[in-house]
């Protein structure tokens, strides 16, 4: 959970808070390598293995270099399905009188905006429930990428600051 602008309330001279500035939460993988890594370290391993299987051709062993093709074929493979979804998020935008949420899942990106006084969040607290945003029937779920123990308090979190944003138009 990537909590982007959670903290951007700016605060008057009589200690107020003012939500003039967007609120903005992402919600992101936990992945090790990027895309671009990701290319580079498979580049790396297609030349260490076909150096290798090169030298048991040149010394008669020809049947490792198609198993070593096969291998990394499959293994390249593999990592495509990663790559394409190593970089899906959630987000939640909070702005005086706009709530946008966007996502992307895969090569597809998705943003719907709502106004906030019209926008429920629930979140019932079960094991791998999601955080549910209506609005006239309509429902997103949000929150695959959130750690369960930090569910709880992102809930109240972002209804606080949906309630501020309802009322600051």
């Amino acid at each position: 959970m990537i909590p982007e602008g959670s903290s951007h309330m700016q605060y008057d001279d009589k200690n107020q808070t003012s939500a003039a500035l967007p609120q903005r939460w992402v919600f992101k993988r936990n992945c090790a390598l990027t895309p671009r890594q990701l290319l580079s370290w498979y580049l790396s391993l297609c030349a260490l293995t076909l150096v290798i299987a090169s030298g048991f051709a040149i010394m008669g062993f020809w049947i490792v270099l198609p198993f070593a093709g096969l291998e990394l074929l499959l293994v390249g493979i593999a990592f495509v399905i990663y790559a394409r979804h190593a970089a899906d998020y959630e987000a939640i935008e909070l702005r005086p009188g706009h709530l946008r949420l966007e996502w992307a899942h895969g090569s597809k990106l998705t943003e719907i905006e709502w106004p906030p006084q019209w926008t429920q969040l629930s979140y019932n607290g079960r094991y791998k429930a999601p955080l549910v945003i209506s609005h006239r029937g309509q429902q997103v779920k949000m929150g695959k990428f959130i750690a369960e123990k930090d569910k709880s308090s992102l809930h109240l979190q972002i209804r606080a600051a949906l309630a501020r944003a309802a009322y600051s138009v």
